[in-house]
């Protein structure tokens, strides 16, 4: 997830090109980092140390981590830290840049400080987006401290991630009373609490959530697209009534509906999640014990 923000920054900033940004995309799908550069971006080898593993590497059949535990560079544990890094997504996006001669270490650098100061990020949370930990990386746009609308929200956004897309921007959410949509499919929950929960955007946003969850290739925002839609939101509330419920609160939910080119009225707060797919801007809205109208 990191390499899609950043990578989006790079190409926003005018340092990679268009084509460039897309190799480095597609490198990263098949990729894995190597522990020799893995630990210099660590800083638990010097570039000197990583080259003279590597040239050992030529002349034995022998893995870079016992090689370098040998030379006493590394202690076992150490090895095994960079190991459970391999897959990271940070780390193959800055091997992918360094490889491809797009950027050096101490431009990659540079830019990442930029970045986190472009856009606010503390260290605790650009770490949190280095991670690729979704469950890091959520806290770090939604507060998901706010009772039921922050474990509905974390709930949903898994589960995008599980059934529909598993490489998703978020952005900030934030609060508003009045909310115009395009299109939108929603599904109220009422019992002990009652939740509006909804998807809402462009027609090409939804289309990016209906036809991952159907298995079926939608080209325009039909009957059939928004019922793939709702049924993803009857699947999701399923999952957290069920949760719910173990804690002694009971809610049901209401058939999913969609509607088109009206307004969402609340007289209290609705929660807008921002979750980009595909390059298209999908807003999850959530709006807890309020009264919400389609007007």
């Amino acid at each position: 997830m990191f390499g899609l923000y950043f990578g989006d920054y790079l190409l926003e900033k005018n340092k990679i090109s268009q084509s460039q940004y897309e190799d480095i995309m597609l490198q990263q799908k098949t990729s894995r980092a190597k522990l020799g550069f893995i630990a210099v971006s660590e800083k638990l080898l010097t570039t000197k140390q990583a080259e003279e593993v590597n040239e050992i590497q030529k002349q034995k059949d022998r893995r870079f981590g016992d090689i370098a535990i040998e030379k006493g560079y590394l202690l076992a544990e150490e090895v095994n830290y960079l190991l459970n890094l391999q897959g990271n997504p940070y780390m193959k996006l800055i091997q992918t840049l360094m490889e491809n001669n797009i950027m050096s270490m101490k431009e990659i650098e540079s830019c990442i400080e930029d970045f986190k100061k472009d856009y606010g990020f503390s260290d605790t949370e650009l770490d949190a987006l280095k991670s690729g930990d979704i469950d890091r990386i959520i806290p770090v746009f939604v507060d998901v401290n706010i009772p039921l609308t922050g474990e509905c929200i974390t709930l949903a956004i898994r589960n995008i991630i599980r059934f529909i897309n598993n490489n998703i921007l978020l952005k900030k959410a934030y609060t508003v009373k009045n909310y115009p949509f395009r299109s939108i499919a929603y599904q109220r929950l009422v019992g002990n609490h009652e939740l509006f929960v909804a998807f809402a955007g462009e027609d090409q946003a939804l289309l990016d959530i209906a036809s991952p969850f159907a298995k079926e290739e939608f080209t325009t925002m039909d009957e059939d697209a928004f019922d793939s839609v709702c049924e993803f939101i009857n699947c999701n509330n399923g999952l957290f009534a069920s949760k719910l419920s173990k804690e002694d609160i009971h809610i049901d939910m209401t058939p999913p509906e969609f509607n088109k080119n009206k307004t969402l009225v609340s007289d209290g707060d609705i929660y807008v999640v921002p979750i980009i797919i595909n390059g298209n801007q999908t807003d999850l809205l959530v709006v807890t014990d309020h009264k919400v109208a389609i007007n």
